[in-house]
C-alpha cells in the first residue's frame, strides 16, 4: 500500500515538473502575444473611447466616436467599398487557386520551371507589385494598347472610373496572391493519400468524382485555412489602395477600405479617436466573419455526399 502511495506521488511529481517546464517554454511566447497582440488591441480600444488629436491629451467621451461613425459619410461608404473589395478579394482567389494547384498537382514537362513562374508574382513586395501595376493600368498604358483595339478606343481610364477602379485594384490583388495560395491547396493534395484515389478509381469513380467525393471533403481543414487567412488579409487590404488608386481611395471614394480611413482619421485629420473606433470595428468584423468560417468548418456541409 505504502510502495503505491509513493510510487503515485512520484508520478504526480513527474507531471508537476513536465507541466512546469512546459509553462516555462511557452512564457517568451505568451508574453511577446501579450506585450505585441494584446497590449496594443486594448490600448486602441481606450483610445476609442476617448477624444485624442495628438495636440492635447485625451478627453473621455464613451461611445461618441462610434455614434459619430454611424454618420459619418466617408465611413459609411468605406463600408461597401471594403465588403465589396473583400468578396473580390477571396472568392475569385479561392477557386483559382484551386485549380491552379489541381494544374500543378499533375505530372507534365517543365512542371517545376512552370510553377516557380507562377509563384513569381508573389515574391516581389507588395509597393513593388502596386507600382507597376500603376503603369500597366496608365489610361494609355500597356493594358490599354492590348485591350483597347479590342474595344475600339484609345483611352481607358481604368482608376478614374468609379466601375472600372475597384475592378482593376482587385484584379491586382488576385494576380499577386493568387501564387500563394496555390501552394497551400497544393500542400493539402499532397498530403491525401494515392491509395483513396485509387480506390476510387477501381471503383468506377471518374477524376470529377474521385475529387469530389474523395479529394475535395480531405481539402476542407485546408479549405477553412485559406478560407480564414485571405478574408482577414482582404479586411486589411490598404497598400493597393493607398498607392495605385487615385487620392489615395479614389476616385470619389470607390478605393476608401477600413484601412484607407483609419488611415485618412489619424495620419491626415489627426483625430486619433476616430481612427481608433474604425480600428475596433475592423477589428470586430474579422473576429465575427473568421468565427463564422471555422464554424462551418467544423460542420458537415462542405462533405459532397
Amino acid at each position: 500500500m505504502a510502495a503505491a502511495v509513493r510510487q503515485k506521488n512520484n508520478s504526480g511529481n513527474v507531471i508537476s515538473r513536465r507541466q512546469y517546464w512546459g509553462l516555462m517554454f511557452v512564457l517568451p511566447t505568451v508574453l511577446f502575444f501579450a506585450v505585441f497582440f494584446m497590449y496594443p488591441i486594448l490600448t486602441g480600444f481606450g483610445l476609442s473611447l476617448t477624444d485624442f488629436t495628438l495636440l492635447r491629451p485625451p478627453v473621455w467621451v464613451g461611445l461618441q466616436n462610434y455614434q459619430d461613425l454611424m454618420a459619418d459619410r466617408m465611413f459609411l461608404q468605406s463600408v461597401g467599398a471594403t465588403f465589396g473589395y473583400v468578396v473580390g478579394s477571396t472568392v475569385p482567389v479561392w477557386i483559382l487557386s484551386l485549380l491552379a494547384a489541381l494544374l500543378f498537382y499533375q505530372r507534365f514537362p517543365g512542371r517545376e520551371t512552370l510553377k516557380v513562374l507562377f509563384f513569381s508574382p508573389f515574391l516581389p513586395s507588395i509597393v513593388v507589385v502596386s507600382i507597376v501595376w500603376k503603369v500597366l493600368l496608365h489610361p494609355n498604358g500597356v493594358l490599354t494598347s492590348i485591350i483597347g483595339p479590342l474595344l475600339g478606343t484609345g483611352e481607358i481610364r481604368w482608376l478614374n472610373d468609379v466601375r472600372l477602379s475597384p475592378i482593376s485594384i482587385i484584379i491586382a490583388h488576385d494576380w499577386t496572391i493568387i501564387p500563394f495560395y496555390m501552394l497551400i491547396w497544393l500542400a493539402g493534395l499532397t498530403a491525401i493519400p494515392q491509395e483513396l484515389r485509387d480506390a476510387a478509381l477501381v471503383d468506377g469513380a471518374n477524376r470529377l468524382q474521385s475529387f469530389l467525393r474523395v479529394e475535395l471533403p480531405l481539402l476542407k481543414p485546408t479549405a477553412v485555412f485559406v478560407a480564414a487567412i485571405s478574408t482577414i488579409n482582404a479586411f486589411q487590404g490598404f497598400t493597393l489602395q493607398y498607392i495605385v488608386a487615385p487620392d489615395q481611395g479614389g476616385p470619389v471614394g470607390a478605393n476608401t477600405t477600413f484601412g484607407i480611413v483609419i488611415w485618412k482619421y489619424g495620419f491626415q485629420y489627426f483625430r486619433m479617436g476616430d481612427a481608433a473606433a474604425v480600428s475596433v470595428v475592423l477589428f470586430l468584423i474579422i473576429m465575427v466573419v473568421t468565427a463564422i468560417q471555422l464554424r462551418l468548418g467544423r460542420s458537415d456541409d462542405f462533405t459532397l455526399n
